[in-house]
Parts: C-alpha cells; sequence; structure tokens
C-alpha cells in the first residue's frame, strides 16, 4: 500500500502542474498497486499487468466485496497510461486526469479498509 500511496501523492504533484499524462500514468499505478497488496493479502503474487487484473477480476470482484465497476476501472486507467506513454500525439484532457486521481483516492481507501477489516496492519 505504500506504493500505491506513494504514486497517488505523485499523480496529485502531476495534476497540479499540469501534467496530465504523467498524472493518468501514477494514477494506474496507484490503483495496480493497490490491487497487488489485495493480491498479497491472498498470497497471491504477480508482476504483469493483466495478471494483476484478472486475478484482481477472480478473487475480489467474482464474489466481492469489490464491484465489476472497480474492476472496469483499472482496465480504464491502464489505457489511459499506455496513451499517455505511447501515443505522443493523443491528448490527455484535465478532466480525464482529475477524474483518474478522484477515483483511486476512493479505491485506495477501499482497499486500505478492506485490508483492517482482514487483519492487515497498515
Amino acid at each position: 500500500m505504500l506504493l500505491a500511496e506513494d504514486c497517488l501523492a505523485q499523480a496529485k504533484l502531476l495534476y497540479e502542474n499540469k501534467f496530465y499524462r504523467g498524472a493518468c500514468g501514477k494514477a494506474y499505478y496507484a490503483y495496480f498497486d493497490a490491487v497487488r497488496a489485495l493480491l498479497m493479502s491472498k498470497e497471491i503474487t504477480t508482476q504483469s499487468h493483466s495478471s494483476v487484473r484478472s486475478l484482481f477480476s477472480l478473487h475480489f470482484v467474482k464474489n466481492g466485496p469489490f464491484t465489476k465497476q472497480d474492476s472496469s476501472v483499472i482496465n480504464e486507467l491502464f489505457l489511459l497510461r499506455q496513451t499517455g506513454d505511447y501515443e505522443p500525439d493523443d491528448y490527455i484532457p484535465e478532466a480525464d486526469a482529475l477524474s483518474s486521481i478522484e477515483t483511486d483516492t476512493e479505491f485506495l481507501l477501499q482497499t486500505e479498509a478492506y485490508l483492517r477489516q482482514n487483519g492487515f496492519d497498515l
């Protein structure tokens, strides 16, 4: 969770300084690292982006406590990061960066609550 919180703080700084591409990239990594923390709570480790996304859906969305929307968000953030990192001619709107940060903030709170409820110290 420390990595997720650090990435979220960096996303906010990038956003405040109008670096929307970077903000979206860091927002994705905040969500990604939060999902990795959830997976680690079940002793599942992986570094692969696609594995993290699919294992999150299998272990935390399919039967709860997270929603299908939470799974969709990580995929949307991944696409934004891909655009920001690899499509220099594509525009990343300020609204997308802000929405990513707001979504991340809520997801990290939900993730921390889940981990605490399941006996993990943060």
